[in-house]
């Protein structure tokens, strides 16, 4: 039995570069799961994000490999 590779997920391939501290942004996550916030601080490779959630729901730190799509808004 062959073991095909598992393709790169869209959220994988999703450059987080062009994202900067400040910007209002929305993950989502196809589990349904949405996280909104604020862009707190992000590596320099653009792999990692760490987002304020609204309405006081702390500092939540995202890895791009986590299956998020990360827009602005």
């Amino acid at each position: 039995m062959n073991a095909s590779p598992s393709p790169v997920s869209d959220s994988e391939s999703q450059d987080w570069s062009g994202f900067r501290r400040g910007e209002h942004v929305t993950l989502q996550h196809p589990a349904g799961t949405q996280l909104r916030g604020v862009l707190d601080m992000r590596t320099d490779d653009a792999s990692v994000l760490w987002i304020l959630l609204n309405d006081g729901g702390g500092r939540r730190l995202v890895h791009r490999s986590d299956g998020y799509h990360l827009r602005r808004g």
